[in-house]
C-alpha cells in the first residue's frame, strides 16, 4: 500500500549568502544582486513559486540575519513529502545599470548615423540604412541582469512541526561545477 503524503506547512527564510569567488564579481566594496529562488514541486499540482529580491553585499558577503521577518521571507508555502530549492544570483546591478547606458548610447549612435545615411543616400536611403536600423533596435534592447551563479539543492524532509532546518544551497558558475559561493537558508515547518 502507498503511503499517503502528508502537507506540511514551511517557511523558507534567507540567512545569508557569499559570492567572492563568482568571476563575473567584482569584489565591491558595495553591490546589489538579484536573488530568485524557486521552490521545486511542493505539491502535486504546483511545479513551481518563484520569489526574487534585490539583496546588499558588501564585500560579496550578505548577512540579512537582523534584517525584519518579511524582508527575508521568500516563502510561507504547503508542502508535501519533499521540496527543492533552486537559486540564481545576478551580476551585480550596478554592473548592469553600465551596460544599459553603453546599450543605449549605442543605439542612439546607430539611429544618429542612420540618419546622416538618410540624408546622403537620396533615392536608395532605405537600402542603405536599413543595417543601421535594424543594429539600433537589436543593440538597444537589454535581456536582464546575468545570471553569475546558480545552484539547487533538495530537501527530501521538511523539519518537525515547530522545529527549522538550515539549507546550504552551493553556487556555481553557469554551465561549471566548481563551488564559487553559498546561500544559506532557513526552513521552518510551521
Amino acid at each position: 500500500m502507498k503511503k499517503k503524503l502528508v502537507k506540511t506547512s514551511v517557511e523558507v527564510l534567507l540567512k545569508s549568502a557569499s559570492i567572492k569567488k563568482a568571476r563575473r564579481q567584482k569584489i565591491w566594496s558595495k553591490s546589489r544582486n538579484l536573488i530568485t529562488v524557486d521552490m521545486l514541486w511542493p505539491r502535486s499540482s504546483i511545479a513551481k513559486k518563484t520569489s526574487a529580491r534585490e539583496a546588499n553585499f558588501v564585500k560579496n558577503e550578505a548577512d540579512f540575519s537582523n534584517e525584519e521577518w518579511a524582508k527575508r521571507i521568500l516563502f510561507r508555502e504547503d508542502v508535501e513529502g519533499h521540496t527543492a530549492l533552486a537559486v540564481g544570483i545576478s551580476e551585480s546591478l550596478n554592473t548592469e545599470m553600465i551596460e544599459k547606458f553603453l546599450r543605449l548610447t549605442a543605439k542612439y549612435a546607430f539611429k544618429t548615423a542612420s540618419s546622416l545615411v538618410d540624408k546622403y543616400t537620396v533615392g536608395i536611403s532605405d537600402i542603405a540604412s536599413a543595417p543601421l536600423d535594424a543594429l539600433a533596435a537589436t543593440t538597444g534592447t537589454y535581456p536582464g541582469p546575468k545570471t553569475i551563479l546558480q545552484g539547487v539543492v533538495d530537501i527530501p524532509e521538511v523539519p518537525e512541526s515547530g522545529s527549522s532546518i538550515e539549507v546550504r544551497v552551493p553556487l556555481h558558475a553557469p554551465k561549471e561545477t566548481e563551488v564559487l559561493g553559498e546561500l544559506v537558508l532557513e526552513v521552518v515547518s510551521l
